[in-house]
Formats: C-alpha cells, sequence, structure tokens
C-alpha cells in the first residue's frame, strides 16, 4: 500500500457528508480535461482502461472530447466522468487540491474516460472548455473497510447496458449488409457488436444508407435526413423496426432497398472528406487546414486512412458533421427502380462521382459561408437544417442542369 498526492486544479468544487457512514465524504470537482492529472491509480476499476478503447461507444467519447461529435465545451454534460476512491483531500486553495490516492485503489468508474483524456492531452486535441466531472469518496474506514471499498468498485462498473447493435447481430439483422459488402476490401473491419475488435461501426454504415434513403425522406418533400448525423441511435433503431418487422418478406424493408449502394455511399463519403481541403485550398484559401470542420492528427499518431476509397493516407480530414450534409445532398441522385424495387444511381456510380467533381467546388464555398454565418463547429454545421437544404438544392440545380445540357444535346 502506497499513498501519494495528486493534485488537482479545479473549476468547482463540492463537497458533503454521507448521510448513513458518518466518516465518508464525496466530493465534486469540476476538471479543466487538459488539466486532469495523469498517472492517476485505477485498481478498483475491474475494467482495462487499455482494453476495448476501439469500442465504438469510446470512440464516441474521444470524438466528443474532441469537439466533433458535440458542442465544444458540453463533454461534462454527456460524459458520467470519474469516480475515485481516495484517502483524503487536503485543500491548497479554493482552486487547488492534493488527493491523496492508496495505488490499490484510485479510480473506481471512468477508466476509459481518464485514458481517453490523457491520449487526448499528448496530442493537443482537446475541444476549447471541456472540462470532466471527477467524484471523490474518502473517509472509508472501520472493520468493513476493505469489503465497502471493493463493493463500491463493482457498483460503480455495472452499470453498462448491452447496446442495440448486439442484440441485432445477434439476431441476424446485419446478415445483409455483410452480403453487399463482403466483396469490400475494409469488410472484415466492421464491428457489428460491441466486443468486435473492428475499428468501422456498423452503426456508421446504417447512417450512411441513411443519408441516401430517398423512401423515408423523398427528394420532393423538403425534408433530410439529419437524424443521420444527429443521433446514429435513430437510424439504427428504425434499421432494427425494419428488419423485425419485416423479416418474412425482407423485400418490404427500406434498408433491403438502400443496402445495394452502401459501398459507394462510404466510397463517396471517403473521397468528401479526402477532396474538401484540397478543393478549399483551390477556391477559397490556403489555409484551410485551421478550420474547426477539419480534424487533423499530429505527427505522433497514425495518419487517417480512407478505407472505403482506398485512397492515400493523409493527416488533415473533414468532420462526420461537416461530411454528412454533402455527401447527403447527392440524394438527388438516387432513385428506386421501379421493376426491382431496388435503389440505384442515376447515370450509376462513375456519373456520381463525375458530379462531384463538377460541384465539390460550390458545395465547399457554400459550407464556408455557411460557417461564416453559423460558426466554425462541426456539430453546429452537421445539424443545422438550413445547412443541409442548400447542400441539397445546389446539387438538384447540378442536376436539372445535366438533364438540360442532354436536352439540349438531343435536340440539336
Amino acid at each position: 500500500m502506497t499513498v501519494k498526492p495528486y493534485r488537482f486544479e479545479v473549476t468547482e468544487a463540492r463537497s458533503f457528508k454521507h448521510p448513513y457512514f458518518p466518516t465518508i465524504q464525496k466530493h465534486t470537482f469540476l476538471v479543466r480535461a487538459s488539466l486532469l492529472p495523469k498517472g492517476l491509480p485505477n485498481k478498483a476499476n475491474t475494467r482495462d482502461g487499455n482494453v476495448g478503447k476501439n469500442k465504438s461507444v469510446y470512440k464516441d467519447v474521444r470524438e466528443s472530447l474532441r469537439g466533433n461529435e458535440a458542442l465544444a465545451g458540453s463533454f461534462d454534460l454527456l460524459n458520467m466522468g470519474i469516480t475515485i476512491i481516495a484517502e483524503q483531500i487536503e485543500p491548497i486553495d479554493k482552486k487547488t487540491f492534493d488527493v491523496f490516492i492508496d495505488d490499490e485503489f484510485g479510480i473506481a468508474n471512468g477508466i476509459h474516460t481518464a485514458s481517453l483524456i490523457w491520449e487526448c492531452q499528448e496530442d493537443n486535441s482537446i475541444a476549447e472548455g471541456q472540462h470532466v466531472e471527477v467524484k471523490i469518496i474518502t473517509g472509508i474506514e472501520g472493520s468493513n473497510e476493505h469489503m465497502l471499498r471493493v463493493d463500491i468498485a463493482r457498483g460503480q462498473n455495472a452499470s453498462m447496458a448491452v447496446k442495440p447493435q448486439s442484440i441485432y447481430e445477434l439476431d441476424g439483422a446485419f446478415a445483409s449488409i455483410k452480403a453487399n459488402i463482403v466483396e469490400c476490401g475494409w469488410a472484415d473491419r466492421v464491428a457489428y457488436k460491441e466486443s468486435d475488435p473492428g475499428d468501422i461501426d456498423v452503426r456508421e454504415l446504417i447512417a450512411a444508407m441513411e443519408l441516401m434513403n430517398v423512401v423515408d425522406y423523398p427528394n420532393n418533400s423538403g425534408r433530410h435526413p439529419i437524424s443521420a448525423y444527429e443521433k446514429w441511435s435513430s437510424p439504427l433503431s428504425k434499421f432494427g423496426e425494419d428488419f423485425k418487422e419485416n423479416r418474412a418478406s425482407s423485400h418490404k424493408r427500406v434498408y433491403h432497398k438502400l443496402e445495394p449502394l452502401l459501398p459507394d455511399i462510404l466510397f463517396l463519403y471517403d473521397v468528401v472528406r479526402r477532396d474538401f481541403l484540397r478543393i478549399y485550398k483551390e477556391v477559397v484559401s490556403d489555409k484551410g487546414a485551421l478550420l474547426k470542420i477539419v480534424e487533423k492528427v499530429s505527427e505522433k499518431k497514425e495518419p487517417f486512412d480512407f478505407p472505403f476509397a482506398g485512397l492515400d493516407p493523409h493527416r488533415a480530414r473533414l468532420t462526420k458533421g461537416a461530411a454528412y450534409p454533402i455527401v447527403g445532398a447527392f440524394r438527388n441522385y438516387v432513385r428506386i427502380n421501379s421493376h426491382t424495387g431496388v435503389a440505384e444511381w442515376v447515370g450509376g456510380f462513375s456519373h456520381v462521382r463525375k458530379a462531384w467533381e463538377e460541384v465539390g467546388p460550390i458545395l465547399v464555398k457554400e459550407t464556408r459561408e455557411a460557417i461564416a454565418e453559423i460558426g466554425n463547429s462541426p456539430n453546429v454545421l452537421g445539424k443545422n437544417r438550413n445547412h443541409w437544404s442548400n447542400m441539397f438544392k445546389t446539387v438538384k440545380l447540378h442536376l436539372m442542369e445535366e438533364r438540360l445540357a442532354t436536352m439540349e444535346g438531343e435536340s440539336i
């Protein structure tokens, strides 16, 4: 047993005595994520902080911390925080405390959160204003001290529910997705349930299909699949319900109609994310890498890869919040074949790729105008209905101009 002090610089601090155990005190610190002390003991945590960080839930935490999937400054409102079993707390001043922790206990819950914060401290990728809530329990003593510490550690780690996608995988709901991507080089990287080691979340595939969902979002409806970005659980839930309701008649499933397009949609997604900075440099300025809607990786980390399109790795890419409205605008090029009942691209996918090359510079400029008006945040951009509508109208106009040019060519 070794007890060491760890210095916490806090924004806010609150403490109160436990109503039943007279020696126990509970303390709550609001700590800037960038200042969370490193190397906190974590033997009280039943999870290994280095295992499971490829799970989708932890990827979501990382992106939230970086401000890519949620508003900067909101991390402590979205995350359960960190719970620590400590020996005592000594105040240095109103905002600084030394927390004395036994190396046999320490973090009882939140080791993954702490590990991800430390990881993002290393590459300086924590968004502005991010805080983490740290709950500290002190004063556990008496004849039942060890038993209570163990019970606290066990109880703190008993709340992670099984994710819906794990249930859907067990039920066979993803079988048709697997069939449609079996020839793709990245297929074995898809994680269909929580314990899968793959780094591509199946929810990303379902969200990609939702971007082109002309069944629920007809191109003349004025509505757009913002939920594909806004809340991944929404398309996943729709997918699951669609599967259950049409289990015996798969051809009636909405996503059955969209699944053949999946490899192409993801290909386009990669291309948009990779091309954006190059186009921005060509048509706007060479300072695109400074945009918050562009995420960057330090030299210490591996560059971003683009598995869906097989493009060369790069240290910068467009964030999902900025990419989704652009990719979703190409729903204009999707129609349901009246004979097969399956979705297809107007003119084929090579035509869609050519359309991106032609209309891409306009979409990039309009994205720049949007962030100038509503803010340089991928989360705000990804949820802004006017921005989705503007992207969609721009691609729709391009398609209409193509058709007009074709008609004029035929009449000559």
